[in-house]
């Protein structure tokens, strides 16, 4: 699916703004930088509550922090390691782009950084490239 396809599918869920923040790749996506093969969503814990009573499949990731998963659309209350990142900040400082909160660049660079993987060090370029454009 394409990006847009992507991002319109986060718009018919309705989520409230001050709620969630779409973070991994989408912040790339929304502004042409690269495609998203899913969309990754930060909620609060009410909303992950909410969320978790629906037919969503409860899966885990490699650092054992929840998430919920309805195909490419994930929501999780935490990001990466477990209280590493305070979601209430990440979701508070959102860039609202097309109607949608997007996790700030430098917070997804940050996170890249800390990741390292191969894909990673592209992004980290991409982003880079960017924000030194934008000054």
């Amino acid at each position: 699916m394409s990006n847009k396809g992507l991002f319109q599918r986060v718009k018919e869920m309705k989520l409230p703004i001050g709620k969630y923040a779409l973070f991994g790749s989408a912040p790339l996506g929304i502004r042409g930088l690269r495609g998203c093969h899913d969309i990754d969503i930060i909620v609060t814990e009410d909303l992950w509550n909410e969320f978790s009573k629906k037919n969503w499949d409860l899966k885990f990731s490699s650092f054992g922090n929840p998430f919920l998963c309805n195909g490419d659309i994930e929501l999780g209350k935490d990001w990466w390691k477990p209280g590493l990142w305070d979601i209430t900040k990440l979701i508070g400082e959102a860039d609202i782009i097309d109607g949608l909160p997007f996790v700030k660049l430098e917070r997804v660079l940050e996170w890249k950084r800390l990741m390292g993987r191969e894909k990673d060090f592209k992004d980290i370029e991409i982003i880079e490239k960017f924000l030194r454009a934008q000054k």
